[in-house]
């Protein structure tokens, strides 16, 4: 156990080297970084006018109120936030370490290649106005639907955010692991980055059968929408067990995979 922990916390020290050197970068070139920040705030704000649209008209969708609809939208805005500040970048050049080899550098290291390959990169510019974003508008709902703004709430909510933020990262990190065999695996990502989509409205607009593949079978749904139900409170005993046990299961698999991969993984300088 203890030298688990001592793992653990190396693994949380060098994330916080990763992210200090890439600030570093972004300091160094900030063209880089004013200009992905004003490219993001564009595209948050296209996305933003048709929900402003929506939310204007009053429709009220499978029992979801506008209200509870912008949770779902401010949720889901905090989730590309995540996503792009921690594992875009980062999964992006994931198949070029394998055709240029720099994947058997980071093999020599005395780190997990795994945590190597999804944590070295950290993006600065495009969460900023997705975060901002995405808590006004939790924060504007909550407060218009009078929802108790216990201690309770709140560490359900962060607590269900973490729990996506693990299926999350599995589901997305599948697709670039079948670079091992195939070198590029970008239709398949791209084929889950549209599904991605998916979560911009509440998932009860969806008939049943595709809500139980996008949260149980390929968990792409489970991401937003699983914090905005428990915010709102609907959610049945099933999915608050789903909610722990989606995160454990994901990363089961997606490590499982990983290591397979990895053994028949051969160098590109071989």
């Amino acid at each position: 156990m203890s030298i688990s922990l001592m793992e653990f916390r190396k693994h949380v020290r060098m994330f916080f080297i990763f992210a200090k050197n890439s600030l570093l970068g972004y300091m160094e070139y900030k063209a880089n970084f004013y200009s992905g920040l004003i490219m993001e705030t564009v595209f948050l704000l296209s996305k933003l006018i048709y929900i402003i649209f929506v939310f204007r008209l009053g429709i009220e969708i499978n029992g979801i109120s506008p209200d509870q609809m912008m949770i779902f939208t401010g949720t889901y805005t905090i989730m590309i936030a995540i996503y792009t500040g921690l594992f875009m970048d980062n999964f992006y050049r994931f198949a070029g370490h394998i055709r240029n080899g720099t994947l058997d550098l980071y093999m020599t290291k005395p780190l997990s290649l795994q945590f190597m390959i999804s944590f070295r990169h950290v993006n600065f510019a495009f969460p900023i106005p997705n975060l901002i974003a995405g808590i006004t508008m939790v924060v504007l709902a909550w407060q218009r639907l009078d929802i108790d703004p216990s201690l309770i709430h709140l560490a359900g909510y962060i607590g269900a955010i973490l729990s996506s933020t693990i299926v999350m990262y599995s589901v997305l990190l599948l697709p670039q692991i079948l670079a091992f065999w195939t070198v590029k695996s970008g239709s398949i990502f791209d084929m889950l980055d549209k599904c991605w989509d998916l979560n911009n409205m509440p998932m009860y607009i969806y008939p049943k059968w595709l809500r139980r593949i996008g949260l149980y079978v390929v968990p792409i749904l489970f991401i937003t929408n699983m914090p905005s139900v428990y915010l709102i409170e609907r959610l049945d005993l099933f999915l608050a067990i789903w909610i722990f046990a989606a995160p454990v299961l994901s990363l089961l698999v997606v490590r499982l995979f990983w290591k397979l991969a990895v053994k028949r993984y051969e160098s590109a300088s071989s």
